[in-house]
């Protein structure tokens, strides 16, 4: 029965862990799977780690309270994992949503029937579904699980963590910073041609530039997005892996 108690509870507090990670659709790059893969997938990894652990592993002591205060640092600690996922596709989105207001493609939402009312950017949508596939080509998935893994290790079940601000603010403006760099030459860009079209409105006051200007702008700005295209893995695995080195320092570590 002791044995039995003690796979249980280390199973419970290893399944919070992955949670974030493998089922949460807002953290985790198998949003596109169903729920139910998404848990098994937890309860896999949950088991395995389970099964590494010595035979021995202290549980937390004190009751109820002393079982809720280890489920909320496994949560903390499964979060940590999850942020180093959704904050580079948030910055990609965010990029995305940048050309969509300079190419005035952003009123595309308006005729979106699948929106039901959320804002969402087109090119932003379309930057994360390619930041999906590379991120299983470049088997950043792998490298993922595999340090969540290991982190049992480092911090053995029950013990868990809480989110520093500093590290978190570090990984936001890293991914920011990173995204934005990404989609800058599209920008710059679309910034060229707003100032000819601003000379040209000057000169000739009575045509109509903006609505001939449009569809110019959105050729650049996919022509450019094609020319960015070849840069674009080198630079999507620099933000992940630099998401990942900050999961420590979003812990409290180094």
């Amino acid at each position: 029965m002791d044995a039995l108690h003690q796979f249980a509870g280390s199973f419970l507090l290893a399944m919070i862990r992955y949670l974030p990670a493998t089922a949460m659709t807002s953290l985790t790059p198998l949003r596109w799977a169903p729920p139910m893969v998404r848990i098994v997938l937890a309860m896999v990894l949950a088991w395995l780690t389970v099964q590494a652990q010595p035979l021995q592993a202290t549980l937390p002591q004190g009751g109820a309270f002393g079982w809720l205060v280890a489920a909320v640092g496994e949560l903390m600690l499964g979060l940590a994992f999850g942020l180093a996922v959704m904050l580079p596709q948030a910055a990609l989105h965010m990029g995305g949503w940048l050309i969509d207001i300079q190419a005035g493609a952003s009123a595309a939402v308006l005729f979106n029937p699948a929106a039901q009312g959320e804002t969402q950017s087109l090119l932003g949508t379309l930057l994360m579904l390619v930041g999906t596939v590379l991120f299983f080509t470049l088997d950043l998935h792998l490298d993922l699980y595999r340090m969540l893994v290991s982190s049992a290790q480092v911090l053995p079940l029950g013990q868990g963590g809480r989110l520093h601000a500093d590290g978190l603010f570090g990984m936001l403006g890293s991914s920011f910073l990173l995204g934005l760099v990404m989609v800058a030459p599209v920008v710059l860009a679309l910034l060229a041609v707003d100032i000819g079209a601003a000379y040209a409105t000057r000169s000739m006051p009575q045509a109509n530039v903006y609505f001939l200007v449009l569809p110019v702008k959105m050729i650049v700005a996919l022509l450019m997005l094609m020319a960015t295209l070849p840069f674009v893995p080198a630079l999507f695995e620099r933000m992940y892996r630099d998401a990942f080195q900050r999961i420590p320092s979003l812990l409290g570590g180094a």
